[in-house]
């Protein structure tokens, strides 16, 4: 029988790890993504069972494998080419990445010009879709308006502050990204192949269904047959599958008999507002630990 559990809207509840020297670890992405799943990846990441593998077939962000400890098996995968050779950049050359983003300004003209994102080698082609994602209003690879600062108390800090603290992410995420093996290629193909083990864990944050929010922001849209193409994908897995996203008629069809775990966020669009992201699973969510638990 399937479950259902909510998870309100406030501090999340985290699964700490400590290195053995009583250090905490758990990072945060040097980008922002439209969907990313920054706010709540604490939350997700409680919610999961044992497993020795770990794959994302819709990469995007990576708050959630940013967020959790490292496993046996990691694999990212995401179907924009840009995207993926900022997070093999990153990996391989993260000095070179990280010196470019701290002569990078900010600067209107400098959002266009990433926007171009062409006549660029890959380092460069990095660096200007790390300016797409930190600068631009929409946070993703589609030509959209600059971003600028505004305090929530009112007064006007510089943009720069804001801007060190994805510069910050960059050298801890490139550790992080050592051991994991990046895929480009149809998130199908990426679910049909690591879904057929056992002991693999799945977590699956494709683009939302259209019914479900406003616009078009993704660079590769599904469309609601493509989502029902996935939920086949996903039901013949004999791993552990974690499906992010909001709730829909479309779901609701296709997932009534998954457990679901309700948690309460808020939208990463200009005008903020609460929201309930869904997350459904193919079996029982893990134990939930409270921000103050800490284990070994």
């Amino acid at each position: 029988m399937h479950s259902l559990v909510s998870l309100p809207l406030g501090r999340p509840r985290r699964r700490h790890h400590t290195d053995g020297a009583g250090n905490v670890s758990g990072l945060k992405s040097p980008i922002q993504y439209f969907g990313a799943k920054q706010q709540i990846a604490d939350q997700i990441v409680a919610l999961m069972p044992a497993h020795r593998g770990y794959i994302e077939p819709y990469a995007g962000s990576l708050s959630v494998l940013l967020a959790k400890e490292p496993s046996k098996i990691e694999i990212v995968n995401d179907l924009d080419e840009r995207l993926m050779t900022f997070w093999r950049v990153l990996r391989e050359r993260p000095g070179e990445l990280l010196h470019l983003a701290d002569l990078t300004p900010h600067s209107r003209a400098e959002l266009e010009r990433a926007a171009a994102l062409k006549d660029a080698d890959e380092l460069e082609l990095a660096r200007q879709v790390w300016v797409l994602l930190t600068q631009g209003r929409s946070r993703t690879m589609k030509r959209t308006g600059w971003r600028f600062y505004a305090d929530p108390n009112g007064t006007n800090a510089s943009f720069q502050t804001y801007m060190d603290a994805y510069r910050t992410r960059l050298l801890p995420a490139a550790e992080r990204l050592r051991a994991v093996s990046l895929e480009c290629r149809p998130a199908l193909e990426v679910i049909e192949q690591y879904g057929a083990f056992a002991d693999n864990l799945l977590y699956v944050d494709p683009p939302y269904v259209h019914s479900s929010r406003r616009g078009a922001r993704y660079s590769h849209e599904m469309t609601d047959d493509d989502h029902r193409a996935m939920a086949a994908t996903l039901r013949e897995c004999q791993a552990t599958v974690m499906l992010s996203g909001y709730a829909s008629s479309l779901y609701d069809e296709l997932f009534s008999d998954w457990h679901q775990v309700q948690i309460g966020a808020r939208s990463d669009n200009a005008v903020k507002r609460d929201v309930i992201e869904v997350v459904w699973m193919n079996r029982a969510p893990g134990a939930f630990l409270w921000v103050d638990e800490v284990t070994a």
